[in-house]
């Protein structure tokens, strides 16, 4: 039997001594004290008195015993080899989805961002085992879902996904690369995939630096090019068109040329998704191009909790020992009183 906390079995030294103490404590009283009058009955002219030594109240030796117990079922005792499987070099997703106003264009059809979400539901029913996580960006960039196995957190923020989700509009890729360097894992030797689903082309070239620190750190970009050449107007929320400063239809069209500076800079791959594109069978692809750790599952062999055991008695023994400590009020009888003269 081992502990997986050992330093706990400290607090079990108390309760040890003070368990010593009583029972020394008693054995004196009893070698040493001298009879005592415990109780006596009385009937018609006869009176009964007994008497003893000193008898040992058992309540302060089971409030030791059950201390004892918990100490040592704090310190985790284990014993016993369990074996179960886990998932060892899992490959880390994450997909990044443009919030900006123009994946509402209709080009695509129903539009951009339902052709987005759809892409992703597919992959997401491909995969097994791998981390996915969840970034959203415009004008800024956010979190949604941290790198998880949990894939029912993620279908149940797609829905949810419109462009009022941020406050700015635009798409900032450096907010992008910035938010998604930070969401990777820095250990392990796991295969890391970024998935840009976008229609837009950077304003400027801030984000080059960032997209320099996914190739250093082993992360490819996976980029779908959602919109036609052809473009389309963009509604808005409340009804018309978005329209600019002088007034006139604003035309959205698919401007991949940051989209597809990301996959080269990173190794990874540009694709079009004004059609159809089957994303697992594209991740697969890329996968099998640079692979650096498999996905597998293995069993590991670990030593059995076995706490409960000393628990479960502990607990019995301290209820034992208050209930020692209950009052007991005695059943009252009636009493009779007659006089001398009778």
């Amino acid at each position: 039997m081992t502990f997986a906390t050992p330093l706990l079995l400290l607090t079990t030294l108390f309760p040890l001594v003070l368990l010593g103490y009583e029972l020394v404590r008693l054995r004196r009283d009893r070698e040493t004290a001298p009879a005592r009058i415990l109780g006596g009955s009385a009937a018609h002219g006869v009176v009964r008195l007994s008497r003893s030594t000193p008898s040992a109240s058992p309540r302060r030796i089971l409030v030791c015993l059950g201390l004892i117990l918990v100490g040592v079922a704090a310190a985790r005792p284990q014993w016993g080899r369990i074996e179960e499987p886990v998932f060892d070099q899992s490959r880390e997703i994450l997909i990044a989805v443009d919030l900006s106003r123009s994946m509402l264009a209709p080009d695509v059809k129903p539009t951009r961002l339902d052709r987005a979400k759809l892409l992703i539901q597919s992959l997401l029913e491909r995969l097994d085992g791998e981390r996915v996580g969840l970034l959203v960006f415009s004008g800024t960039a956010f979190l949604q879902s941290p790198l998880s196995s949990d894939y029912e957190i993620l279908r149940e923020f797609l829905p949810e996904l419109q462009p009022n989700f941020l406050p700015a509009g635009g798409t900032n890729y450096e907010a992008l690369l910035t938010s998604a360097l930070e969401a990777f894992s820095r250990d392990g030797g796991a295969d890391r995939y970024l998935i840009i689903l976008s229609d837009g082309e950077a304003a400027d070239d801030a984000w080059r630096p960032f997209a320099d620190q996914l190739k250093t750190r082993g992360i490819r970009v996976l980029a779908l090019g959602i919109g036609t050449r052809d473009g389309a107007m963009i509604p808005e929320a409340e009804g018309g068109l978005v329209k600019d400063d002088r007034g006139a239809v604003v035309l959205s069209r698919l401007e991949p040329a940051t989209l597809q500076s990301l996959a080269a800079t990173t190794d990874g791959r540009y694709a079009d998704a004004s059609g159809w594109v089957d994303l697992a069978e594209l991740l697969r692809q890329t996968v099998e191009a640079g692979r650096r750790g498999e996905f597998k599952e293995v069993n590991r062999v670990r030593l059995a909790e076995r706490f409960q055991f000393f628990l479960a008695p502990a607990v019995l023994l301290l209820l034992a020992g208050l209930w020692r400590e209950f009052p007991v009020r005695p059943t009252p009888r009636p009493v009779t009183l007659k006089s001398a003269s009778s």
